[in-house]
């Protein structure tokens, strides 16, 4: 009996012991250490930026500067296939050669940032560059670098804004609507973040009347194009703003509290060709401010015109047409050839039109019209030619005969 007494005392004992020492270890507060857990993205990084070494050649078939051009291009393709080759397999590659490579020059804009010439010249009849490009994936709208270099290269398309902000239930159209608005200023601040020229305040205010104002916003786009073409913009975006306010309860609030909503519809037009690029609306219903409505309409409409225009002018070649006057056919052929031989940027030449000795040449290009008149205007084609008018992505020249004088009679 003592001996069952001593046993079961002793287990008592040590229940007790345990008891204790999980107490114990359940009050004392020690330093954590979690596991970290690694993701298939964080344990093999993707590689959003890399700068590329890459060569690149022309032959010089015209002028030097072209196949400086030519050679800077082809160093820019060869670094653009290396960076893509950090997404698609070598199989891959070789396999779509053809197709990636139309896929690459198409996208070629979105993938180089800016790049820097590290040696370069001419070796007997090429053109040698060597370049260090610094190639990015991310996506051209996130990358205001590269949006920079894009609208460098179509010719930097100046903007121009005129959106007119209205009471709901009231327009009034009197002079007060030249004024800016607002909202015109919150979209031109957010182009302006993204490198795209503007055309200023005083300049848009210079160029309006109250009746073109009325016409464009109610949809006159080629009203919209001509007032855009003479403050010397190339995409013009208008519409309206409407703004009203009103008491709404909210569930589980004491009490009413004032919204205030603001409505846009816009659009935005190539002034060139009184094309609509792209249209927009949105309808922002926030309390408190109406400031705050306008702005967060504002900045969510421009995000949208700016990703899209950026989707056109990346896409789309600049087309610039020459009228010709006093025309014959060998002459506007010899013009064709050497436009598409000497002028920068050309990379083609499409004859439209041909009655009489009137011809349309149409010109595609990677640079502006300005630049194509400025070459025009510069370098011999083979051909004497007098410019008469420019305007947008019209040219008019002028080709002259030489002088024929007869020939003195003798006495």
């Amino acid at each position: 009996m003592n001996k069952i007494t001593h046993i079961i005392s002793l287990a008592l004992l040590c229940l007790a012991c345990t008891k204790t020492y999980l107490v114990r270890e359940s009050t004392t507060t020690l330093p954590i250490k979690e596991k970290e857990v690694k993701t298939p993205l964080q344990e093999t990084p993707v590689e959003t930026t890399r700068e590329i070494f890459a060569d690149g050649v022309a032959a010089i078939t015209a002028t030097v500067d072209i196949a400086r051009d030519h050679a800077i291009a082809d160093a820019l393709r060869k670094a653009i296939e290396r960076g893509v080759g950090t997404f698609l397999d070598s199989k891959t590659l070789v396999r779509n050669h053809i197709l990636l490579k139309d896929e690459i020059y198409s996208k070629a804009r979105g993938y180089i940032s800016s790049y820097r010439i590290i040696d370069e010249g001419e070796e007997e009849n090429l053109y040698r560059v060597k370049v260090l490009a610094k190639v990015k994936v991310a996506n051209l709208k996130d990358d205001l670098e590269a949006i920079g270099l894009l609208l460098r290269e179509k010719g930097r398309p100046r903007i121009m804004v005129v959106i007119k902000e209205f009471r709901e239930g009231s327009e009034r159209w009197d002079k007060r609507v030249i004024e800016f608005s607002d909202i015109e200023t919150m979209i031109i601040e957010k182009f302006a973040e993204k490198g795209f020229p503007v055309v200023d305040a005083a300049t848009v205010k210079r160029n309006l009347r109250v009746e073109q104002i009325r016409c464009m916003l109610q949809g006159d786009n080629k009203t919209a194009a001509l007032i855009g073409l003479k403050a010397g913009a190339e995409i013009i975006v208008t519409g309206k703003a409407m703004l009203s306010e009103e008491e709404k309860s909210i569930p589980y609030a004491q009490g009413a509290r004032r919204f205030y909503q603001t409505k846009i519809n816009c659009r935005a037009i190539n002034t060139e060709t009184a094309e609509v690029l792209t249209a927009a609306s949105i309808t922002k219903d926030l309390p408190f401010s109406e400031e705050s409505s306008k702005r967060e309409a504002a900045e969510e409409i421009s995000r949208g015109l700016i990703k899209d225009i950026l989707g056109k002018w990346q896409r789309e070649e600049n087309v610039t047409q020459i009228y010709i006057a006093g025309a014959e056919y060998s002459e506007i052929l010899k013009l064709k050839s050497n436009i598409h031989k000497k002028i920068r940027g050309v990379s083609k030449v499409i004859q439209r039109d041909l009655t009489g000795d009137l011809a349309i040449l149409e010109v595609l290009s990677t640079t502006s019209s300005q630049e194509i008149l400025d070459d025009l205007g510069s370098i011999d084609l083979g051909v004497d030619l007098k410019i008469k008018a420019f305007s947008g992505n019209r040219i008019d020249i002028e080709i002259r005969k030489p002088s024929w004088r007869a020939p003195e009679s003798g006495p």
